[in-house]
């Protein structure tokens, strides 16, 4: 039974406490109902046939820049704690927290606990279950959209106003919940039909993919964000831009949606 983005992330938006933030996110779903269908089709394809190594080349670097933003992360936690020197100390202690909590959506990349073993590492052996080499790594595989949604996550994070910074990585954290626990499904599915992978080969393969939905570690991610969010408006004396909040969430689904359907073109052509 094929199972829905929005059916993965609405026990996510239930655990809010914020009313209004709660709302937000369920009404950039609905907004961007179209784009979340073409996300939701990517999946439902992926296991329908065996690909060819050049749309899994493109598939692997695509995806990989939609995921993997440690850096930003870094650099939003270093502007956070930048913020927190700069201020006196009846502030510092909340932007300092800001800082910690949003540092921690990448425990897990940096591979804490885990005897070093980053993501990114699983991520490259994802890819080497499907592929013979690394090429797939080269820039010439990276769809355009992908790497302006790439750019677009680091611009957001590291140069934009701090709370744009922070919806962005909160809704990276939800979404990534959904599309991950979707993309397990798909890949498991693809290695079952088409591919003649040992149950360790399998297992092996899919860690990376796992790694995401296994003790609910986006959960986790994206409610400690929540938590970063409300110790930066603490801090600064503000309020959550609710508005501002929504229309980010949609640009973020629209965004994603635009690279799936590049990747379903390319894969049924």
């Amino acid at each position: 039974m094929t199972i829905s983005l929005l059916e993965t992330v609405n026990p996510l938006i239930a655990m809010v406490d914020d009313a209004q933030l709660r709302q937000s996110l369920t009404q950039a779903f609905c907004e961007a109902t179209e784009a979340v269908s073409k996300i939701d089709n990517f999946f439902a394809l992926v296991p329908t046939h065996r690909c060819s190594k050049s749309f899994l080349a493109h598939f692997f670097n695509s995806w990989k820049a939609t995921h993997l933003k440690m850096l930003a992360i870094y650099g939003l936690s270093c502007r956070l704690q930048r913020l927190a020197f700069a201020n006196s100390s009846s502030v510092r202690e909340q932007l300092f927290m800001a800082g910690a909590f949003n540092a921690e959506t990448s425990y897990e990349d940096l591979g804490l606990d885990y005897g070093g073993q980053t993501h990114a590492e699983l991520y490259h052996r994802l890819a080497g279950g499907f592929l013979d080499d690394a090429s797939w790594q080269l820039d010439q595989y990276c769809l355009p959209k992908a790497r302006e949604f790439k750019q677009w996550i680091y611009q957001n994070m590291v140069v934009n106003d701090i709370p744009k910074g922070l919806f962005t990585n909160m809704f990276s954290e939800i979404y990534n919940h959904g599309e991950y626990s979707i993309a397990l499904k798909a890949f498991s599915d693809l290695i079952d039909r088409h591919y003649s992978f040992s149950a360790a080969e399998k297992e092996q393969a899919l860690t990376y993919i796992h790694a995401h939905v296994a003790d609910e570690t986006e959960v986790d991610h994206f409610l400690v964000v929540v938590k970063a969010l409300n110790a930066y408006c603490q801090a600064t004396n503000t309020s959550i831009d609710y508005q501002q909040a929504q229309n980010l969430f949609v640009e973020y689904l629209t965004r994603l949606g635009s690279v799936m359907v590049d990747l379903t073109n390319m894969m049924t052509q």
